[in-house]
């Protein structure tokens, strides 16, 4: 019998009522079942993540995106989901790309990361240079290619995401799974996107990309051999 194909989509949403619900309509398109982890919203993000058809676990407070990706995967991969699709709420990631990313993970890649990188003129300067630089950093302490560290649009086989520990709350979540992933995956397999910037978004260019780096150095040191 062929093995089973049973991707589920993940959302962490915080404060993204304007956009999560053309998301998670967008995603719908591809994947059968959405998950959105409203992360302590004021607004109603919960309320237009259920209205476009996405299941939703709402957390008491905010706790950041690491906790609501941890709490999504903790309820995902109780389940028989085979890969989880991480797609973020702001708007910055196009669904029309998810197919590609899908066929990907379809034809056996355990890990596959959606790509900005062929096109820098679609990126503000300043962060196309960071990602360049974080991207060459990882790619040294995982042993693997990575072309774009900062890209949370992935597909990821659920017996690898089994495998982790995880613990980070902010923005690092991405750097610690793919640093954690790294001893369990052939390689990290990378397929153009397209970058889509000026939108609504919390990330803090310069102190989160400052906090991601040295974070990167304690998950390295502190929690892999």
């Amino acid at each position: 019998m062929p093995n089973p194909f049973r991707p589920v989509a993940l959302t962490p949403a915080y404060e993204a009522s304007a956009t999560v619900g053309a998301v998670v309509r967008g995603v719908r398109a591809h994947v059968p079942r959405v998950l959105v982890v409203d992360d302590g919203s004021a607004d109603a993000t919960g309320a237009e993540a259920a209205r476009a058809g996405a299941e939703v676990l709402r957390l008491p407070v905010n706790g950041g995106k690491g906790t609501a990706i941890r709490a999504g995967l903790e309820r995902l991969l109780a389940t028989e989901t085979t890969h989880v699709v991480f797609v973020d709420a702001d708007g910055q990631h196009d669904p029309a790309d998810l197919p590609r990313l899908l066929d990907a993970a379809r034809s056996g890649e355990d890990f596959v990361i959606g790509s900005r990188m062929a096109d820098p003129d679609a990126i503000p300067a300043y962060r196309y240079r960071t990602n360049e630089i974080g991207s060459r950093i990882l790619s040294r302490m995982t042993g693997l290619e990575v072309e774009d560290a900062q890209s949370g649009y992935r597909v990821v086989r659920g017996d690898v995401l089994r495998r982790l520990s995880l613990s980070a709350r902010g923005y690092i979540i991405e750097t610690e799974i793919l640093l954690k992933a790294a001893r369990w995956v052939k390689r990290f397999r990378h397929v153009p996107v397209r970058a889509i910037y000026g939108g609504p978004s919390h990330y803090r260019p310069f102190r989160d990309t400052w906090v991601i780096s040295w974070g990167a150095v304690y998950y390295k040191v502190f929690e892999l051999d």
